[in-house]
């Protein structure tokens, strides 16, 4: 299946920032992107789905268009069974969830209660999957690691059909100086966390912008309204242009004796295998390279992981190292899609609230162990690693969640203690009055 084609124009000049030279902010790359035909067709066919959903049209019969489809009921319970069973044996979070919501053995409620719909009346494949969403949201306490229902009436994940989807609301806010020559705000777009093609005027009037508040005393940066998607722009632009140095950033990560772990953790680690063979890390803004497999309870002792929850230790097979590094980006010129100016900021603030979950978690957490003053409320426990997916056999729904079980350096489980701010907002304000 082709993949969504990024067709780059040859003729522009890339530039990094090396404390000398300034970027030219008025040359930028020219990116045109063809999407498939037959992808647009599937998007086409999402859009009626939603149309349908709100009564809004009426159901064809398209043999490809299913989600409509009347399930048969031994088919719906062979795929709950199905279901519990590799929960149980691939996700690492039991404990969690039991701990977080007071719900004793989970996956024993879920079963129950998917059962008695089925056997209650006919179930249409959307409607199924609209009760495994709202029994994931209801025990499992909304998207933890990941956990989740996607529609079997979509392409499969071959067609990387996400691409499609904008994970954050655009906000109307701009980048504004409070006081001339001291203090600035840069709200997040959050376009800027949606794909790796950052969008390019907004770069543009960023660079512009930063340029103009070189040398303030205080810029704020504000993350409070950035959800998931993509590290790659956000990092590069905010995090890597202001580090002084490098920064390598150490998790620990655990994982049961199911199979969609173990074959996550190889192929992680025969990536990062491959890239250092290449000469050099392979990451500068995600969790890329891995450490080979040691027994859990002797992983947890080596690291001294003494806030380890024992009764979750118990239920896992391995541990393994997790290692990001931040390269800082201020001491020698790289290509790049986009020139990108430092800050050169006396303090720089990042504000976080609830809303920052995954990539925006992640970010949060990134840019404190880089040692940059977060601000706001703790994120929210959406920030897990180890992405799976499974399809349900009969029904053909897929199912997507976290098998990796990552730890900070003293062993507490960061879905269930997210990232804090330094500063907590104060009674009767938000992150930035704070």
């Amino acid at each position: 299946m082709k993949k969504i084609a990024l067709l780059l124009a040859l003729s522009f000049v890339l530039f990094g920032y090396n404390g000398e030279i300034e970027p030219n902010l008025d040359v930028m790359p020219v990116l045109e992107i063809e999407v498939e035909v037959e992808k647009i067709e599937k998007f086409e066919k999402f859009e009626k789905f939603e149309k349908i959903e709100k009564n809004e049209t009426e159901p064809t019969a398209e043999s490809d268009f299913d989600f409509y489809a009347l399930l048969d009921v031994d088919d719906i319970l062979h795929d709950i069974d199905f279901l519990v069973q590799t929960l149980e044996e691939n996700f690492p979070f039991m404990g969690v969830v039991e701990r977080a919501t007071g719900v004793g053995e989970p996956l024993d409620r879920l079963r129950d209660s998917l059962i008695i719909h089925a056997q209650h009346g006919r179930l249409y494949s959307f409607q199924f999957e609209n009760l495994i969403r709202q029994y994931f949201h209801d025990i499992f306490f909304s998207r933890l690691a990941h956990l989740d229902i996607n529609p079997a009436y979509l392409p499969s994940l071959e067609d990387d059909f996400l691409d499609f989807f904008d994970f954050n609301p655009e906000i109307s806010a701009q980048p504004t100086i409070i006081e001339e020559g001291k203090i600035a705000v840069i709200p997040v777009n959050p376009a800027f966390f949606n794909g790796f093609a950052a969008p390019m005027r907004e770069m543009q009037e960023l660079q512009r912008f930063i340029a103009q508040i070189q040398g303030y005393e205080h810029v704020i940066i504000d993350l409070t309204h950035i959800g998931g998607g993509w590290l790659h722009t956000s990092v590069e632009t905010f995090i890597l242009p202001n580090l002084h140095e490098n920064v390598y950033i150490t998790e620990f990560a655990f994982i049961t004796s199911g199979t969609f772990p173990q074959n996550t953790h190889q192929e992680r680690l025969a990536m990062s295998e491959f890239f250092q063979l290449m000469g050099g890390s392979n990451f500068f803004w995600g969790r890329e390279t891995v450490g080979a497999l040691v027994p859990a309870a002797e992983f947890a002792e080596q690291h001294n992981l003494v806030n380890m929850n024992t009764g979750d230790l118990e239920n896992f097979a391995y541990g393994f190292v997790i290692e990001t590094l931040l390269r800082s980006t201020t001491s020698f010129s790289r290509p790049s899609f986009f020139s990108r100016l430092p800050l050169l900021a006396d303090n720089i603030w990042f504000l976080i609230s609830p809303n920052n979950g995954s990539a925006g978690a992640i970010f949060a957490n990134m840019a404190k162990e880089a040692g940059f003053t977060l601000v706001g409320e703790q994120t929210s426990h959406w920030n897990s690693d180890g992405r799976a997916f499974f399809e349900l056999p009969r029904t053909g729904h897929i199912i997507s969640m976290d098998t990796f079980y990552i730890t900070d350096n003293t062993g507490r489980n960061i879905e269930e203690f997210p990232p804090e701010p330094h500063y907590f907002n104060r009674p009767g304000m938000d992150a930035l009055q704070t």
